[in-house]
């Protein structure tokens, strides 16, 4: 199962920015059979509604809310094509916009990295707190 995960990973990994998700969608319609309950869909779908669901939650977050969001959205993507093109569009476009941000946030020191993604947290705790104090006062 392992080996299995790791070779699904490398794939993708190795797939071209903007059609990866297209490629996922594909390889996984070809290993489905035809017909009757399909229960590896069904859990890819429960799956990454539940991931999308839990990113509502902890939306303010920096990485367990947009991440559980594209995680969920990546696993539906492998069983809808519409959501596949989607998050397609969406690699390249946040590719084009965070690219450099992206390399300068890697190239820094570990603890730069460390004191970026906690002042990001606490910054965005204060501003949900602060809209939560201000709206139910």
């Amino acid at each position: 199962m392992i080996e299995r995960i790791r070779w699904n990973w490398h794939h993708f990994a190795r797939g071209r920015p903007g059609l990866r998700f297209r490629e996922r969608y594909r390889l996984h319609q070809s290993r489905r059979r035809r017909g009757g309950l399909d229960i590896v869909r069904i859990f890819y779908l429960t799956g990454g509604a539940l991931l999308i669901l839990a990113s509502a939650l902890l939306g303010w977050l920096p990485i367990l809310g947009w991440g559980t969001a594209i995680l969920g959205l990546g696993m539906i993507a492998g069983e809808f094509y519409p959501v596949a093109h989607l998050m397609d569009r969406l690699e390249v476009r946040a590719r084009e916009l965070l690219g450099p941000l992206a390399k300068a946030f890697v190239s820094s020191p570990v603890w730069a990295q460390l004191s970026v993604s906690m002042l990001i947290a606490v910054s965005t705790f204060a501003l949900v707190y602060g809209l939560y104090s201000l709206t139910f006062g």
